[in-house]
């Protein structure tokens, strides 16, 4: 696999902001799946952590980008 070399400026890259406030400040956050023992690859009921992010002014989900 070749290695990409970004030169990339911070600062002239968009933010990415709250649809709801406008926020740019966010937080990782988890939501947690349940799988059924029948649809699990072990046979037994398992939890399944999703990270996403949350803002940090309203609390809303990021949904998209």
């Amino acid at each position: 696999m070749q290695n990409l070399n970004l030169d990339l400026d911070p600062s002239d890259l968009p933010s990415v902001t709250c649809n709801k406030c406008e926020g740019e400040r966010f937080s990782p956050t988890f939501i947690i799946k349940k799988v059924s023992a029948f649809q699990s690859p072990t046979g037994e009921e398992i939890l399944v952590p999703i990270q996403l992010y949350k803002c940090d002014e309203c609390g809303e989900a990021l949904k998209s980008l």
